[in-house]
């Protein structure tokens, strides 16, 4: 198996919409979650880059699409954090339909990771995307973020939680716990994206 070298992930582009995104041959992950669940910080301790992604304690400073190269054929596709925002209402409603359309209809879209706070049950909409997902043959990873900030028995009791809830939908979804001070957390996610890249990269 070829394991991925994220070290030398770069920012590609910003955008607004999803249909300013070219024809791609090759494999698109969305990384999706509520505003605050630390999409920026599992992105910049993934590839070991303090300053790829900008981590904010406000919620919602995230306002574009960002595109990074992990690789010339693997790319991340970061949304802005949905719920709370700093973004004005049109622009939220145009980011809004844009991820709906390109998680039902890009072809090069192969994988969907998940954040949400550990501290906080099952969101309604992260249930609607999923149910968006389930009519497609796509990984995804639910990432339960910021394990550090509750004990061990929490993590456990709420990633079982997690699990039982999406269960209903019967779909392949990998519930993980997460903190960005634990290394193992890191190189988990790592290896699952190294697994996406191996199991797709010649379909």
């Amino acid at each position: 198996m070829y394991n991925m070298k994220f070290d030398k992930t770069s920012f590609l582009k910003s955008i607004i919409n999803t249909c300013e995104l070219e024809d791609f041959s090759g494999i698109e992950i969305a990384v999706l979650g509520y505003s605050n669940s630390g999409k920026s910080s599992l992105l910049n301790v993934l590839t070991n880059n303090k300053k790829l992604a900008r981590v904010s304690k406000l919620p919602g400073r995230t306002k574009t699409i960002n595109v990074f190269n992990i690789t010339s054929s693997f790319r991340i596709i970061d949304f802005p954090g949905y719920g709370y925002s700093t973004i004005n209402l049109l622009t939220k409603k145009l980011l809004s339909k844009s991820l709906l359309f390109y998680l039902r209809n890009r072809l090069c879209l192969r994988g969907v990771i998940i954040l949400s706070d550990i501290r906080y049950s099952l969101k309604l909409l992260d249930l609607k995307i999923l149910k968006i997902l389930q009519k497609r043959l796509i990984s995804i990873l639910f990432i339960l973020t910021k394990t550090d900030k509750v004990s061990k028995q929490k993590k456990t009791v709420q990633i079982s939680q997690i699990r039982k809830k999406i269960s209903i939908l019967n779909m392949d979804i990998t519930v993980l716990g997460f903190s960005k001070f634990n290394k193992l957390d890191i190189l988990v996610v790592r290896h699952h994206l190294s697994l996406w890249y191996n199991l797709f990269r010649n379909r």
